[in-house]
């Protein structure tokens, strides 16, 4: 659906890879899915049983900093990555 362009094709299953190439990048991920989005919104989605997710506008964490790392289909459909560099104290 969307990947940011610096991030790597990850297969799926390969977790590890991910979860490495973030540290190794500084990055912090949260996770937002569509299926807790407004009701008319997660209902539009899969109701429609079409890919396209193109409305939905996945909530921003709190906190700066915070950019979409990725977009991408589940078997619980869409999720966003949004991620930030980790704050050293």
């Amino acid at each position: 659906m969307f990947q940011h362009p610096d991030m790597p094709d990850f297969d799926e299953g390969d977790g590890d890879k991910c979860k490495a190439w973030l540290a190794e990048q500084g990055l912090i991920v949260a996770m937002v899915s569509l299926e807790s989005a407004e009701p008319a919104i997660a209902d539009r989605y899969f109701e429609s049983h079409d890919p396209n997710c193109s409305y939905w506008e996945p909530e921003r964490p709190e906190g700066e900093g915070w950019f979409c790392l990725a977009i991408h289909d589940t078997d619980d459909g869409p999720v966003c990555w949004w991620a930030r560099r980790e704050v050293t104290p």
